[in-house]
């Protein structure tokens, strides 16, 4: 059954796969700076979904002035309904949002999306976190019709979800760092890096070699590293994050050479030929 006028604000590849999902099920209208949108629209929304960009900030935290400026327009223009943040955003920025914009309907729903799968992760996710006021909650989850009763719904306060999205990234991060210091040792001590992370992945605790794969290298794009260190900023106490990106850089600097290596021995061969 259909409720309502679904807005997304943000059209990257997140915000894509939100009005994707949602345009079968009902009326969708995307709005982003670039292209010829339609901001009248996204007005006319019962919900609105936030999906732009929280950079890195030169400070080492996320900038999330992006989202800021979203919620001054929609605020000046007196939107009512539910607005609902998919942005990844720093611990904080929803109770200063609160406090910012008190008529304002603000749910946190952070996305866990991988980057090459995104409208696949999206609409069968394998679970649902969220924050807000339970009514707030219900209405945004009410829009979720696909969903089936088997995915877990996490609520939480909005400190807890914004910790918990950050928390996941960092966790990608500590795996990928510890996959590539046992390949180092393991290299330092003529042992085959596969067959010893192979012993890690047949753990039933663990049983996935995601993240826990030799020879791919430091972990990178756009998430993982500004959201780490987002969290390593959090605090002052915080010593395995740093940990995780110092082998991260080790390994980055290691994988170059590896690479230039691999270039110059290809050109070299070349020459010869």
């Amino acid at each position: 059954m259909k409720k309502g006028i679904v807005g997304i604000v943000g059209l990257g590849s997140v915000g894509k796969s939100v009005e994707h999902a949602f345009s079968f099920y009902y009326p969708t209208h995307g709005y982003d700076i670039i292209g010829n949108y339609s901001w009248t629209k996204i007005l006319e929304s019962n919900i609105i979904f936030i999906c732009v960009p929280t950079p890195e900030h030169q400070n080492g935290r996320l900038d999330c002035s992006i989202v800021t400026n979203v919620l001054d327009r929609l605020s000046k223009d007196c939107f009512n309904g539910i607005i609902a943040i998919k942005s990844t955003i720093g611990i904080g920025f929803m109770n200063q949002s609160q406090q910012r914009y008190p008529e304002q309907r603000l749910v946190y729903m952070p996305e866990f999306l991988r980057e090459k799968s995104n409208f696949t992760w999206f609409v069968n996710p394998d679970r649902i976190v969220i924050s807000g006021s339970p009514l707030d909650i219900d209405e945004a989850l009410s829009y979720f019709t696909w969903i089936e009763d088997s995915v877990p719904v996490l609520r939480m306060n909005h400190r807890e979800a914004e910790i918990a999205k950050l928390a996941h990234n960092a966790f990608i991060a500590v795996k990928v760092s510890f996959t590539n210091e046992i390949e180092q040792i393991c290299n330092d001590n003529q042992a085959d890096p596969e067959h010893v992370m192979g012993v890690i992945w047949a753990d039933r605790r663990v049983k996935s070699k995601e993240h826990l794969q030799p020879y791919l290298g430091p972990y990178s794009g756009k998430c993982v590293p500004k959201d780490t260190r987002e969290l390593i900023n959090a605090s002052e106490k915080v010593v395995l994050l740093k940990a995780a990106e110092k082998v991260n850089q080790q390994t980055s600097k290691r994988f170059s050479k590896k690479l230039n290596n691999e270039s110059e021995s290809v050109k070299s061969r070349l020459k010869q030929v």
